[in-house]
């Protein structure tokens, strides 16, 4: 039996959020929302990183971990400066 391997990185899309329930409960209460170009971000603005492939369990789970190629502080002038798309 040959099965595929789950992929190494998984960008968010409004189609695929429900595979991860912790983002698509913070999309549900208002933590994260997609912008107008389909991007997921936080509240305060900051992209929501991308999903790195980090391990597969022994019974083939994947587990996946948040990487950001740009964050910054809720706190920041960045933010505060924030206009959504």
């Amino acid at each position: 039996m040959q099965t595929t391997p789950p992929p190494q990185t998984i960008e968010f899309t409004r189609e695929n959020i429900r595979m991860f329930p912790v983002y698509d409960k913070m999309v549900t209460e208002g933590k994260a929302r997609f912008d107008g170009k389909g991007r997921l971000r936080y509240a305060h603005g900051a992209p929501v990183g991308k999903m790195m492939l980090v391990r597969v369990n022994k019974d083939g789970t994947p587990i996946y971990k948040e990487v950001a190629s740009e964050w910054f502080d809720p706190d920041s002038p960045k933010a505060a400066a924030f206009v959504w798309p």
